[in-house]
């Protein structure tokens, strides 16, 4: 099994400050991120940011803890996380933030992710696509005024 990419993309009528803050409170994404049954910061950085984060979430086929160091390069809209460890083999990703002419701000993730068992290939993608999607729509309700 080698890891599988994906990457999705959206408007979201929010500032990138907006965005960042929504995405940068991960005590509160059980509230709002479907699927988080936890999220737990276990380090801050100089700035008060969570720099190792814990997560589990409810993936449809299994219940999965994983821990990740998140960096941060909010000057160019830049931020994501390398995987520490945890019930997957890989879980890697970077958002980039846009903002555009009428105030709004193109979201990009990009996700590497490795499960670690067995799911037939089909169902991965589904999941993953499933996933991304209801990450984002989760996010422009949070966001979005």
């Amino acid at each position: 099994m080698g890891a599988d990419s994906d990457a999705y993309s959206e408007v979201v009528k929010a500032s990138p400050d907006d965005i960042i803050a929504a995405m940068l409170d991960f005590d509160s994404y059980p509230d709002w991120q479907s699927g988080m049954l936890e999220c737990t910061v276990k380090e801050r950085d100089e700035q008060g940011r969570g720099s190792l984060v814990e997560f589990y979430v409810d993936a449809k086929i299994k219940k999965i803890r994983y821990l990740t160091r998140y960096f941060y390069d909010l000057d160019d809209g830049r931020f994501g996380w390398d995987y520490v460890s945890g019930d997957l083999k890989e879980c890697t990703g970077r958002y980039d933030l846009v903002t555009q002419d009428d105030g709004s701000t193109a979201v990009t993730v990009n996700i590497e992710t490795e499960i670690g068992f067995f799911v037939p290939g089909p169902m991965k993608k589904l999941i993953r696509d499933q996933s991304l999607k209801n990450s984002m729509r989760d996010l422009r309700k949070r966001v979005e005024k």
